[in-house]
């Protein structure tokens, strides 16, 4: 039958309701009412599905139509175009004045929520835990910062709805109940800054594929010249193909002395002058003590550190060689040879891990007074082939003369504190991370940005930079008539700044979460695998004795919110930690151009209860194993950490410039898990405690298998410790 009369015919059979214009092609049939915006689509085997539900009638004038395309005014200031091209349907709204714009609406119905919340979730309609959390712990969400990919899926059985916001810019999300189930609504914000740009937004009816709305994403952002591979970024700076393969590691501490850097307690307590522990009781008592035990150890360690930066304060170089040549001079005679010293950041601990079979890390410094503390330790790890970064961000500017000079990196200037804060429209600015300082502009920081690295550069050859936040996805309207700035530039600034550490300074970059619109510029991220959850829960947060407590910011060479292993609520082990509510959303877009994994505040070893389910889904998505180290916890976590690593690093080797284009899962409870990457490769985990049956063979509980395109076959089981 000839194309234009299938047309015609399909036309004729599916006609609109009265009340409202038609969009149709061979392909589907979209009825939209211009008066109410409520929009639903039929297929060409006469499924109905509602994209919108209704909102408030509104006026309608100078209504023009084609068969795929229409264009209104409704209410007198927001002019609509709806064009339908082969399986896409667009809205594209523009306004004459400030407001905003309510769409879509939509409905209850489908059977489950497609939310890249993190890295991604599935959430079937009737999980009611999910949807209070939803309601109580979200709210809303904005589509750049809370979802880490601008798009939401509804699934049906025989279909999945997929909403872009290809405007993902002044979004917000609402969820409301509606009986046991959730509606969700979104609203675009025009206003003075942003009123020039149009909200747009792209729905498609896909098979029933859960990835539908990320491989939707991918494919616009492709269309767009956005979408970088992983391969070309890594190209662009000398040390690229060091992250390849890759695990990631926190080194914790900048202690001039560690416990392990004495050789001789005796002597060490016979040499200790009287006035490094003169002001110290616990100190004095350690020094006359019979023995020198863990606590005495640790008591004097303390004080002398103490003494020494009390001598010479300030966190700079020159300082921290200062405290080192003191300790030398004083007590030298009782450590170990200066080369043997250091705290994590050591070069001892960069020949332990080499020697422990890790050819290939990435190693974070939470401060970069680690490299000033121990000399030679970023030369070594570079020599041993690994990538070391120092933890950078210039989101927050603090006064001077403020109560928190440890917090090194909002030490901005009273300059960036009163004119490059984020100002709001009534003229106040917006407080900083904690509500301390400010939050502030990008672009107006840039300059101290470039001058702090290049500094830092200079003092210590750092071959990779992690900038935090800056790829959140937290993004800015700047109303300060000095620096007026859109959330759309400012994702833009955010994006130049990132691409001048890859660019000119030649740099491995990394930020936290890798949210997709500001990600363009990132090799690796930080936070969308595990991320933050709970953050009201008092027992969590603040109670110390509760046993889900995560812990204290001391001592800070180990501070135990990042490495206490504390006890997991049920409730949110069901929410976060439930393998079939998990969804590579993330990884379907973005799995051969950003490395994705856990935050540092919530490492694989956190939680003991979600440990495994932990290590399994990194495996099946093929993001790498992420660990804070201390001294104190190396050995144990070395040993597990190479485990992980055995698995992971010649899969990533194989995969890393490949999409992962298919996930399902391999049984009916979602307990077995299958991801698929584009050159065929596969992998399977069975999170259940139990033996299964998948393709002829046997996946042993807590286990995951790889089959690589090339014929190689991995196996990993989860350890039973650490």
């Amino acid at each position: 039958m000839p194309a234009a009369r299938l047309l015609a015919l399909f036309l004729l059979v599916a006609s609109p309701a009265a009340h409202a214009l038609t969009l149709a092609n061979a392909r589907w049939q979209v009825d939209i009412d211009p008066a109410t915006l409520a929009v639903t689509a039929t297929t060409r085997d006469g499924v109905d599905t509602v994209i919108s539900s209704a909102t408030a009638r509104d006026t309608i004038l100078d209504l023009v139509q084609t068969p795929v395309s229409a264009q209104w005014q409704r209410g007198g200031a927001t002019t609509i175009h709806a064009t339908l091209e082969q399986d896409a349907l667009q809205l594209r709204f523009e306004r004459s004045s400030a407001g905003v714009v309510t769409w879509p609406t939509l409905p209850t119905g489908a059977g489950a929520l497609l939310l890249p919340l993190h890295e991604g979730y599935y959430i079937p309609a009737g999980d009611t835990a999910w949807r209070d959390e939803l309601l109580s712990a979200y709210g809303e969400v904005n589509t750049t910062e809370d979802l880490t990919l601008p798009v939401i899926g509804l699934a049906w059985p025989d279909r999945v709805l997929s909403i872009l916001f290809a405007t993902p810019f002044n979004n917000t999300v609402r969820f409301s109940a509606d009986g046991a189930t959730l509606a969700l609504t979104a609203e675009h914000d025009f206003h003075p800054l942003n009123q020039t740009d149009p909200y747009v937004v792209i729905i498609n009816l896909d098979a029933p594929d859960w990835l539908a709305p990320a491989k939707r994403y991918r494919q616009w952002l492709q269309a767009q010249g956005g979408f970088i591979a992983l391969k070309d970024k890594l190209a662009r700076v000398p040390d690229g193909d060091k992250l390849i393969g890759a695990s990631h590691l926190y080194l914790w501490g900048d202690r001039v002395l560690a416990e392990q850097d004495v050789r001789d307690w005796r002597q060490l307590k016979a040499l200790l002058p009287h006035a490094w522990v003169g002001k110290d009781k616990e100190a004095r008592e350690a020094v006359t003590a019979p023995h020198s035990g863990p606590y005495v150890q640790q008591v004097l360690v303390s004080a002398i550190n103490a003494a020494l930066a009390e001598q010479f304060p300030g966190e700079t170089a020159d300082a921290l060689q200062q405290r080192r040549h003191a300790l030398d001079a004083t007590l030298g005679k009782a450590l170990q040879p200066e080369a043997a010293r250091g705290d994590t950041a050591s070069p001892r601990m960069i020949h332990a891990l080499r020697a422990a079979g890790l050819p290939r890390l990435w190693l974070g410094l939470p401060d970069w007074t680690a490299a000033w503390a121990s000399p030679g330790a970023v030369d070594t790890a570079i020599q041993a082939g690994y990538l070391v970064a120092p933890y950078d961000s210039y989101d927050t500017a603090l006064p001077d003369g403020n109560d928190n000079p440890a917090w090194l990196s909002a030490q901005l200037g009273q300059d960036a504190f009163e004119r490059c804060g984020i100002m709001k429209p009534d003229g106040q600015r917006i407080k900083g991370f904690q509500g301390s300082g400010v939050y502030t502009n990008a672009a107006c920081v840039r300059p101290l940005m470039e001058r702090r690295v290049r500094a830092l550069r200079a003092d210590t050859p750092y071959n990779s930079w992690f900038l935090d936040v800056a790829a959140t996805g937290m993004l800015f309207d700047d109303s300060d008539p000095a620096k007026p700035t859109s959330q759309a530039q400012d994702a833009a600034n955010r994006s130049a700044a990132l691409a001048w550490l890859a660019d000119s300074e030649k740099l491995v970059v990394g930020s936290e979460v890798g949210a997709a619109a500001v990600n363009r510029h990132v090799a690796f991220a930080h936070g969308a695998q595990t991320a933050g959850f709970g953050w009201g829960d008092p027992q969590m947060r603040r109670e110390r004795a509760s046993p889900y407590y995560l812990g204290a910011w001391a001592p800070e060479h180990q501070p135990a919110f990042f490495f206490k292993q504390s006890q997991l609520k049920p409730r949110y082990q069901q929410l976060y930690f439930n393998p079939a509510r998990r969804l590579p959303l993330l990884q379907a877009a973005f799995h051969d151009s950003v490395i994705s994994t856990h935050h540092w505040t919530l490492d694989s070893l956190k939680f003991r209860e979600s440990r495994s389910t932990t290590e399994l889904l990194q495996q099946l998505y093929n993001v790498p194993p992420l660990l804070n180290l201390s001294v104190d916890t190396a050995t144990r976590r070395i040993a597990y950490l190479r485990h992980l690593d055995a698995f992971f690093r010649p899969l990533h080797e194989a995969l890393f410039d490949q999409a992962l284009v298919d996930f399902r899962w391999r049984d009916t409870a979602g307990q077995v898990q299958q991801t698929t990457f584009a050159d065929g490769s596969v992998i399977v985990a069975n999170f259940s405690n139990q033996p299964q049956q998948v393709d002829a063979h046997t996946l042993r509980p807590h286990s995951a298998t790889a089959r690589l395109a090339d014929g190689r076959t991995f196996t990993f089981t989860s350890p039973t410790s650490p």
